[in-house]
């Protein structure tokens, strides 16, 4: 059954089709088109993984709270939005939050504090799947020592809800933060059908857009929710994500005012375009996104065949010095200057500078010394006895396929040149080029040896999911990386009271992976986002480019 609201929008776009000269100038006039490389994989919070479909979903389901950043301090700070108000009790270890009582869901339901409770149950149920349920680390636990969601929230009234920690820590804030879902939906869905559900294309939402048309592998169009209060309904009609694969097309439609916008342009191609049309603007984002060559710390096929339980080290990559010559035998800098060309700085670790009360500035950069890294691999007894330009260990030879996503000239770049420069230091490396739609899915499944990719650091550091031991838990150490006093470093750090202690924690845990190189951190890279000059309001900050996409307007040329 199609819901009211959507019915009322769907009608809306058919209108927008065959309709008069006039007002087809004044839908150009009321929209925007925003060119993504890929299309998103899900639209459900419970399961985004990749920073646009985080993006796009705040703008669709609603938050306790919003986010705002400190820029000088590399901090965050919240501000209303469902909850109007909330306070701190029991010496920190309960917050109080009072709800909007005016706001509803796009079928016109209210929305109360049972559908808060029920949205955090969701996030920890193990059946659902969620990719956020570490998050929830910090409320009160059962027996077990696992969160026990149904006793850490108490709804006292429609509006009123409480929630309790099992001791207070700098991060709360953000743990509650998720976006909430309509119970009055959800309920009726069982949870292992959530990740595919139909209701995922149609959903009901309470944000400033509503989800119009979702084509797979051609656009996204919101449009503005007239019944929004959180804030309000988006001053400009439709938002459409058209989705371009190949780079240069998604150049050349911007160039010719056919989207307005492009997120992540590159930056050769940010220079290009500025020259070639005086109606773009190009935003430069200081990065909170990293990129990096990943190696397997473990025998990943030995790990997928025990189903997790054989976890031994890989035969090429198991070993800290061979990392090390890996990460040494890449001249990073030269990278850096070739592809982004000074948009960015080399990365010494997962911590972006911008977060300067824990950036561990004391770290220099590895340097590029393709000497020093053949005499790590000869300690390791990597050599070449036969002279076939190939190192071998125990009739092994040093040979693996890195893995890059299809339609990424990027990551395809870097991995021309890292492909070259290891074939200096007589390591074989073919190219491997997957499908997007399976590459990320494969990486958290553990199928690749060596790959190209990067993440974005989330604002609050919240780094167990990507560093913990437990693989099983922790489903984005796609390195398999294995470290006891890391382990203990992104546990106590993140659920801290003391910001001093805390970052003296994470410094610590820097030098860790500076010397261990559990992967080759390349570089940060700065955000770069184009967009035509006719959108007003823009506001592009490090929370992301669509972040005040709500405000914004189109004004004439």
């Amino acid at each position: 059954m199609i819901l009211k609201s959507f019915f009322v929008g769907m009608v809306f776009l058919l209108c927008f089709v065959g309709c008069s000269p006039k007002n087809k100038k004044d839908l150009e006039m009321n929209s925007i088109v925003i060119g993504l490389s890929c299309d998103v994989s899900t639209l459900n919070p419970l399961f985004t993984t990749i920073a646009t479909e985080q993006e796009i979903v705040e703008l669709l389901y609603p938050s306790l709270i919003r986010p705002t950043v400190d820029t000088a301090q590399g901090t965050l700070g919240y501000s209303p939005s469902l909850a109007r108000s909330y306070e701190f009790l029991n010496k920190n270890r309960n917050i109080l939050f009072h709800l909007r009582t005016d706001a509803r869901w796009s079928d016109s339901v209210s929305i109360t504090a049972r559908d808060v409770k029920f949205s955090f149950m969701l996030y920890g149920n193990p059946a659902v799947g969620s990719v956020h349920q570490n998050t929830l680390q910090g409320l009160r636990a059962s027996h077990d020592g696992t969160p026990d969601i149904a006793q850490s929230i108490d709804i006292i009234n429609d509006s009123t809800l409480l929630f309790h920690f099992e001791k207070a820590y700098s991060t709360q804030l953000f743990d509650v933060s998720l976006p909430i879902f309509p119970a009055h939906i959800f309920e009726k869905i069982p949870a292992a059908e959530l990740r595919n559900n139909p209701m995922n294309n149609n959903p009901v939402v309470a944000g400033p857009f509503f989800l119009a048309s979702w084509k797979p592998m051609q656009e996204i169009i919101l449009q503005s929710n007239p019944m929004s209060v959180l804030p309000s309904p988006a001053a400009i009609r439709t938002l459409v994500f058209r989705i371009i694969p190949d780079s240069r097309m998604q150049v050349t439609q911007l160039q010719k005012n056919e989207i307005d916008m492009l997120i992540d342009i590159e930056a050769a191609d940010a220079a290009a375009t500025q020259k070639s049309n005086a109606e773009i603007n190009i935003f430069s984002i200081k990065g909170r996104r990293y990129h990096f060559i990943g190696w397997n710390n473990i025998d990943q096929q030995a790990y997928r065949e025990s189903h997790g339980l054989s976890i031994r080290t890989h035969p090429l990559f198991g070993t800290v010095r061979v990392r090390q010559a890996m990460t040494l035998a890449i001249n990073r800098n030269g990278l850096l200057e070739a592809l982004l060309s000074g948009y960015g700085e080399i990365a010494n670790g997962p911590i972006a500078p911008f977060f300067h009360w824990a950036y561990n500035d004391a770290l220099q950069p590895h340097p590029f010394n393709p000497q020093k890294a053949l005499q790590l691999l000869e300690q390791e007894g990597w050599t070449d006895t036969d002279n076939d330009g190939v190192l071998e260990k125990n009739e092994k030879r040093f040979s693996f396929e890195l893995c890059i996503p299809t339609g990424s000239e990027f990551w395809s770049n870097i991995a021309t040149i890292v492909q070259k420069e290891l074939r200096d230091i007589k390591i074989k490396v073919k190219i491997s080029k997957v499908e997007r739609s399976v590459y990320w899915q494969n990486l958290l499944e553990k199928k690749y040896d060596a790959w190209i990719a990067g993440f974005e650091v989330p604002m609050e550091l919240h780094l167990e999911k990507f560093w913990g031991s437990d693989l099983k838990k922790n489903s984005f150490n796609i390195f398999s990386y294995q470290n006891n006093r890391v382990n203990k470093i992104v546990n106590a750090a993140a659920y801290s009271t003391d910001q001093n202690v805390s970052a003296q924690s994470w410094k610590e845990f820097q030098q860790i992976l500076y010397d261990e190189q559990p992967c080759t951190f390349l570089f940060w890279e700065n955000r770069l986002v184009a967009g035509n000059k006719k959108i007003k309001g823009i506001d592009v900050n490090i929370l992301g480019p669509l972040q005040n996409s709500s405000r914004w307007s189109v004004v004439a040329n």
